[in-house]
């Protein structure tokens, strides 16, 4: 069966009927107050004029290098953060929790993980597969499958591997392909989806419970954001919850998901809601962003958890996504 077969034959088990939830869903111990992540770069964030001089001493610690590139290690970041605080196994020496400078720069590279991140891959694109890999178990997959332009630095603050014990590492088969990732998967969305098969491989990330970044950008890639939940709106679209990396802000933000006939999918502002993205999509009729892939961070959550009833996981989770790679590089 060819990958574009496959990826259909996945798809029709997503479009099994779902229960219509009245308010959102969100992602294990997230809620529309807390429990999500809106790691950002310190490039972009404007303090007071803009000016040098206005910004705060943090912005200067050899704890947060130059970071103009990092999205995809801040959506990585984001997810990890929400991940260690469900587990009681977490060693007092992994990097958790507030940065080193948050108290001095609350709006910037506020989490530990990413300072760790940022002081041990240079300042290019990646791909968050990359920093998941790194932080559990060490080292760079092969960027042929996982795109980079960032690679480890000379002198890393970290060799990752915080997670080694959990065994959950990269297998090839006999020609050198993945084969089995137990800690990601990912989907290029493509011309053959259905709208109904775009807004389930969306939900579906977010109802496994399993950490989701998207790829988005004017064309569909380039950036990384993160997703923490979805609802739908009176016509029937899709609304998600994002935080992102770049967007000059603080919190979580709602973007409708538009798919127009020829498939590609659109991330545009709810009515009455701030304009986030700015790109002009004139055959669309709307401004926005496109949307091009999506992975999935599918490590097992540990036992602090909270329930909350008719937040299911899908008992299709072991199928999911796992086709269609393709290399791309995330800024």
């Amino acid at each position: 069966m060819n990958p574009r077969s496959f990826s259909l034959a996945l798809l029709a088990l997503f479009l099994l009927p779902e229960t219509l939830h009245a308010t959102p869903v969100f992602l294990e111990n997230v809620s529309e107050s807390g429990g999500w992540y809106d790691c950002n770069k310190k490039t972009k964030w404007k303090w007071g004029s803009g000016s040098m001089t206005d910004r705060p001493s943090g912005y200067y610690s050899p704890d947060n290098p130059v970071d103009s590139q990092l999205c995809w290690a801040a959506a990585a970041s984001n997810v990890l953060q929400w991940w260690q605080n469900t587990r009681s196994d977490l060693s007092p020496t992994t990097p958790n929790g507030k940065s080193s400078t948050y108290g001095n720069m609350p709006e910037a590279c506020q989490l530990r993980i990413y300072q760790t991140l940022a002081t041990s891959w240079t300042d290019k694109g990646g791909s968050v597969e990359q920093a998941y890999n790194w932080w559990f178990n060490g080292g760079m997959l092969p960027s042929a499958f996982y795109g980079t332009d960032s690679t480890i630095r000379d002198n890393p603050s970290s060799e990752g591997g915080y997670w080694k014990e959990l065994n959950l590492t990269v297998t090839y088969d006999k020609w050198g392909t993945p084969d089995n990732t137990p800690l990601f998967n990912s989907y290029t969305f493509w011309e053959g989806d259905t709208r109904d098969g775009i807004y389930s491989v969306l939900k579906n990330s977010i109802n496994n419970n399993w950490g989701t970044t998207l790829s988005i950008g004017e064309y569909g890639t380039g950036h990384a954001i993160t997703m923490w939940g979805y609802d739908m709106d009176a016509d029937g679209n899709l609304i998600i919850y994002l935080t992102d990396s770049d967007d000059y802000a603080l919190g979580m933000f709602r973007q409708k998901v538009i798919v127009d006939d020829e498939k590609h999918i659109y991330l545009t502002s709810v009515d009455g809601e701030n304009n986030v993205y700015g790109y002009n999509y004139g055959e669309a009729g709307l401004t926005g962003t496109r949307l091009g892939e999506l992975q999935s961070f599918t490590a097992p959550l540990g036992d602090l958890r909270i329930p909350e009833p008719g937040t299911g996981i899908l008992s299709l989770c072991g199928v999911f996504l796992a086709v269609s790679r393709r290399r791309r590089i995330l800024r």
